[in-house]
């Protein structure tokens, strides 16, 4: 991996904490994209209340992180990660005693983990490349790929486990969560903490410093582009609860004579994210010497239209279903392609969005900044949660998926308008 893609240049430290993340990550999302499969086949949940728990949960721990990053920017940025795998821990051992009492303060450990967690652990990443700007569209996207490795595994390792045992799944799930410690220990021996100190007040100052006006022009950027990713993220929040059931209830999953988890249809999204991560990481270095790399918004613009793709094929797919049907045997290629546009539209918006936060906003908001970009992510995720019962409702499965068809390419076409503006808007000449 080193000699590749001038990985060599990327900091040591990078990998440390995307093993750290990916720990953090294959717990997290090895309870949150199997909760609505538990949820129905353990404890026996309507599809329609097990989507919108799941919808609760995602969006609990996507919004708080606006609380957990404005904390992170008071402190050191060292003790909310600690913090928010120790909370992760324990939900994960609360959820595996299988006791319904149990269920939703595990959740809410679990939620409330993550929200510590990645405010502080994205913060810490950014300060590796405060003098290398050029690696960090490419870093990013190693680190976010590595860490969707831990949640590829998971999904592989928990799905199959989680058919035969759910309470050993989720007692897996705490038991990796307590190896990232380690990594995460050895990354801090190498991080500079004078990159990562907040900057609350002017040199020899007591007042609060100001806000510049290029300042509060890239704070728009961050807002408006995060703004835009509701959008992709509503869209993308279904994998785990509408496809998820589509993948249970609608597809041929016999293959060879072996029937494979529906879990293990959604879990080619992450696969997808670690294949497409190294052409994506070495594309961007090669364009960036040429000048001739898209912007973080253009590239957001990028993701919009690879959702809508997605959920184009979704919509061919349900179209062979029949109006009213229960069950049917619909190829499998419809998902796996599907998946393969969702994690091009991911690894075009969340780590290019998360390196272009931590290189525009101002030091002493960093954390919390993050924080509003999850806060996006956390509304997107419960509007998902609550259209995911649609697809039961309507009369046609395809109208539903058509839905995000059309959401995708109106505000792709929307944001694509505001490209220019908003690339003037980041003043990289004074960076």
């Amino acid at each position: 991996m080193s000699k590749s893609i001038s990985s060599s240049s990327q900091p040591k430290a990078m990998y440390l904490l995307a093993l750290t993340e990916m720990c953090q990550r294959f717990a997290f999302w090895g309870v949150g994209n199997l909760l609505v499969l538990y949820l129905i086949e353990y404890h026996q949940f309507a599809e329609a209340t097990a989507d919108h728990l799941f919808g609760i949960f995602t969006g609990i721990a996507f919004i708080l992180p606006v609380l957990g990053g404005y904390i992170a920017d008071r402190m050191n940025y060292r003790l909310p990660v600690i913090w928010g795998m120790l909370f992760s821990t324990i939900g994960c051992f609360l959820i595996a005693t299988g006791s319904v009492s149990m269920l939703y303060i595990s959740l809410l450990l679990i939620a409330v983990g993550g929200a510590i967690f990645t405010p502080s652990i994205y913060t810490l990443l950014g300060s590796l490349y405060h003098n290398n700007h050029s690696l960090r569209d490419s870093g990013f996207t190693l680190y976010y790929s590595s860490v969707n490795l831990g949640i590829f595994i998971a999904m592989v390792v928990l799905g199959l486990i989680g058919t035969k045992n759910w309470n050993v799944a989720f007692l897996i799930a705490g038991l990796v969560q307590l190896l990232g410690f380690w990594p995460f220990r050895a990354a801090l021996k190498s991080i500079d903490p004078n990159k990562i100190a907040p900057m609350h007040y002017q040199k020899n100052s007591g007042k609060k410093a100001k806000l510049h006006s290029h300042e509060k022009d890239r704070i728009w950027v961050i807002c408006i582009l995060s703004f835009f990713s509701i959008l992709f993220w509503m869209a993308f929040n279904q994998g785990g609860s509408s496809m998820n059931i589509f993948a249970l209830k609608y597809t041929d999953r016999h293959v060879m004579g072996f029937q494979m988890p529906a879990s293990w249809l959604l879990s080619s999204e992450s696969l997808y994210l670690v294949i497409f991560a190294f052409p994506l990481a070495k594309l961007y270095t090669w364009l960036a010497k040429r000048k001739l790399d898209p912007t973080p918004p253009a590239k957001s613009v990028m993701s919009l239209f690879a959702i809508g793709v997605c959920f184009l094929i979704m919509t061919i797919g349900a179209s062979q279903i029949a109006t009213g049907a229960k069950g049917a045997a619909i190829s499998p290629f419809y998902l796996f392609g599907a998946y393969g546009f969702m994690a091009l539209g991911e690894m075009l918006i969340a780590p290019i969005g998360l390196s272009l936060l931590t290189h525009l906003s101002p030091r002493r908001f960093t954390a919390m900044l993050v924080g509003v970009w999850y806060l996006c992510v956390g509304i997107a995720f419960y509007l998902g949660g609550i259209m995911a019962p649609l697809m039961s409702k309507l009369t046609n499965m395809n109208a539903f998926f058509g839905l995000f068809v059309a959401i995708s390419f109106i505000f792709g076409i929307l944001l694509l308008l505001l490209v220019k503006r908003l690339n003037q808007m980041r003043h990289l000449d004074t960076l």
